[in-house]
């Protein structure tokens, strides 16, 4: 009699633990979509916390080893992907911003993608996306500052007033066959 009220002591604080592995596996995978959310549109600050808070769910000794071996692994191409996107972003940022002769936002854009690129190759991004980006990046800090504002010594402001263009002026035919009467030349003329 005493033996088996403890069995079914043991059985249902065994299915309680279960259920509470298996809560948190789900709330994992959750926070997981969000990570991939996060690192769809770059956003490597908030990725990094959310990376974090799912590193200290998987620290629970009690899930299975090849989920926890998984989900780790997946984070950190999470982390790789949102790095990698927030560096593309900053590149083309400083660029159209090199192209708009904007020297600060150029600077600040150059700056944030030169940070999001360590962080890129801190997980083991391929060595060509690097090559890349310093090109992305010598060609950002190479735009911009060419072509001048207003008038300069090389090409100062022109006040003359324009000519007409009397060569490519339209003229109907009806006008031209009333302002000049030309005489009809005699068919025996004619070649």
């Amino acid at each position: 009699m005493f033996g088996m009220g403890k069995k079914d002591k043991d059985a249902e604080k065994e299915e309680a633990e279960k259920r509470k592995i298996e809560a948190t596996m789900v709330s994992i995978d959750s926070a997981f979509e969000h990570l991939r959310h996060l690192a769809e549109a770059g956003n490597t600050e908030r990725s990094e916390a959310a990376a974090k808070r799912i590193v200290e769910s998987l620290k629970n000794q009690k899930l299975p080893g090849p989920y926890a071996k998984d989900r780790r692994n997946a984070i950190d191409a999470f982390l790789l992907h949102a790095y990698m996107k927030a560096t593309a972003l900053a590149c083309k940022g400083a660029i159209d911003a090199g192209k708009a002769d904007d020297a600060e936002k150029r600077s600040a854009m150059i700056k944030r993608a030169r940070e999001s690129l360590s962080g890129a190759v801190k997980y083991k991004a391929p060595p060509d996306f690097k090559k890349q980006c310093e090109r992305l990046l010598e060609v950002a800090t190479l735009s911009g500052g060419v072509k001048a504002k207003g008038p300069t010594k090389a090409k100062p402001l022109d006040t003359a007033p324009k000519t007409k263009d009397r060569a490519k002026t339209f003229v109907p035919d009806e006008t031209l066959a009333k302002e000049e009467k030309r005489p009809e030349i005699p068919q025996k003329l004619q070649v």
